[in-house]
């Protein structure tokens, strides 16, 4: 390893120090900020985003990767440069001025769909939404110009290197057409659960959370766990950050949100932490990060094994004086695998995500090709709920098109990346089974430690070494399909 390439890590790690702070500035701006520091927060983010262009553009880091002799790189050196230079031409592609304003605009929207949604306030969002999504159609053009891609797939591209709707519209077709007869098939089989009628004490079930949290392997000396209005996971291999969002009427809610945010956190923790302020010690992208969370939530966490392990706990901490079947097992299995057509995404069972995703998908693809305008999205938003889940979101605008936190932060592109890392996560667990054996005993004990090393050794540990098609096939020997999730929903919810 020669003195210019020692120089250019240099210079990336300034580039990724500033990265994090952003990323701490947006957990702070979502857990702690005041609403009356929106606008000087906006202007602080949108100058370090600033400081982070110019040093990504400039001259002496696109001479040092110019300059850099690979062959006698390592296979994560080498991969570093790769990025380094992707990253490089990507910032190139978006004006300065572009980028300063989007940071302003995004910050702006998103404090005010904060303030907005719980009034259900739509009309005084749209023109922040409109700004907003005005900004990134334009930053979907200017990549589009540079990666010679469609608009759409360049904004996928940020989120998912390699990610284009060729790959994906045939995989989401074959989900949708399984789920429209797979769904109606569950619901009129399926036993109702029996619903918990009592209140749960905010503190008791945040006692829950962090129990849950330190039983699925999270470092709590590394990481620590708040409220926000949208859950989510940020923050860095020793500073990691889950948020989520509490009910008193349903500790469910939080308990599976913080279970999903945990798998995000893992992967964080688990990344190389000797390439911390490098880019190939970065997570591959978003799709492989959502089948950390999804592989811990949904193969894992909602299984017959791990809910036998948990529900002890929770009546522990959260029964309280009440008895009865409520209480049971059984019900608590019901409970949690209940399919129900609704409004939420976030809190939606297994059997009907994908289809919350699969609407999202197309509203993007419809607002980036021009062919729906951001005004129209509530009545859009409306038809298509109602084709694929039969839900009716009429003048519901806090429960239908303002319920997610990503349009209202400037982010198009990334919501395929959930469907997408299902898909992911049920081939990696299928490849676990076949390669190390069935870990359903160890999880009934809560023992996680196996999947837990496993995943460690074949996707964390990796960083950015590869792409998420890639790094997925590497662990699995299989190329991006669904039978392995299709297989999985039959198995738990269809053939029962």
């Amino acid at each position: 390893m020669g003195v210019t390439y020692q120089k250019l890590e240099e210079r990336i790690a300034e580039i990724k120090a500033l990265d994090h702070m952003l990323d701490l500035s947006n957990w702070d701006e979502s857990t702690n900020m005041k609403p009356a520091s929106a606008q000087n927060r906006a202007e602080v983010v949108a100058l370090t985003a600033g400081l982070q262009r110019r040093l990504l553009v400039g001259d002496e880091l696109g001479e040092l990767i110019a300059a850099v002799d690979v062959s006698d790189l390592s296979a994560m050196q080498k991969a570093n440069v790769r990025l380094a230079e992707r990253a490089r031409s990507n910032a190139m592609a978006i004006p300065l001025d572009l980028l300063m304003e989007s940071k302003r605009v995004y910050s702006e929207c998103q404090t005010t769909w904060e303030r907005n949604r719980p009034i259900n306030d739509w009309q005084n969002t749209l023109p922040k939404l409109e700004a907003a999504l005005k900004t990134t159609l334009e930053i979907g053009q200017c990549l589009a110009e540079k990666l010679d891609l469609d608009p759409y797939d360049a904004l996928m591209n940020q989120h998912e290197p390699g990610l284009t709707q060729l790959t994906i519209n045939p995989v989401f077709d074959e989900i949708e057409r399984f789920l429209q007869v797979a769904v109606p098939e569950v619901e009129a089989k399926q036993r109702e659960p029996i619903p918990y009628t009592q209140k749960f004490a905010i503190q008791d079930q945040l006692k829950l959370a962090e129990r849950s949290m330190f039983g699925v392997g999270f470092d709590f000396e590394r990481g620590r766990l708040d409220q926000s209005a949208h859950p989510f996971s940020c923050g860095t291999v020793n500073d990691s950050r889950i948020t989520t969002r509490l009910s008193e009427d349903d500790f469910n809610e939080s308990l599976f949100a913080v279970l999903h945010e945990t798998g995000h956190a893992r992967y964080t923790q688990n990344l190389p932490e000797k390439w911390i302020l490098q880019f190939v010690g970065e997570a591959t992208g978003m799709a492989v990060h959502e089948s950390q969370s999804l592989f811990m939530e949904m193969q894992v966490c909602r299984s017959d094994a791990f809910l036998s392990y948990i529900h002890p706990i929770i009546k522990d901490l959260l029964q309280g004086e009440v008895e009865g079947e409520v209480w049971s097992l059984d019900n608590f299995k019901r409970v949690v695998r209940h399919v129900k057509r609704d409004f939420i995404r976030v809190y939606a069972d297994e059997m009907t995500y994908p289809l919350h995703i699969v609407l999202r998908y197309d509203l993007e693809k419809r607002m980036c090709s021009g062919d729906l305008a951001v005004r129209d999205l509530p009545d859009a938003w409306n038809e298509r709920m109602d084709s694929l889940l039969g839900v009716d979101t009429r003048g519901d605008f806090a429960n239908g098109c303002m319920q997610d936190i990503h349009w209202y932060s400037g982010l198009l592109g990334y919501f395929p990346c959930y469907l997408l890392g299902a898909v992911y996560a049920a081939q990696l667990y299928s490849a676990f089974v076949r390669k190390i054996g069935d870990p359903t005993d160890a999880i009934r004990q809560g023992d996680l430690s196996g999947v837990s090393a496993w995943l460690a050794e074949n996707i964390h540990s990796k960083g950015s070494l590869l792409d998420g098609q890639a790094l997925v096939r590497s662990a699995t020997d299989q190329t991006l399909n669904t039978e392995a999730y299709l297989s999985h929903l039959k198995r738990r919810y269809v053939d029962v």
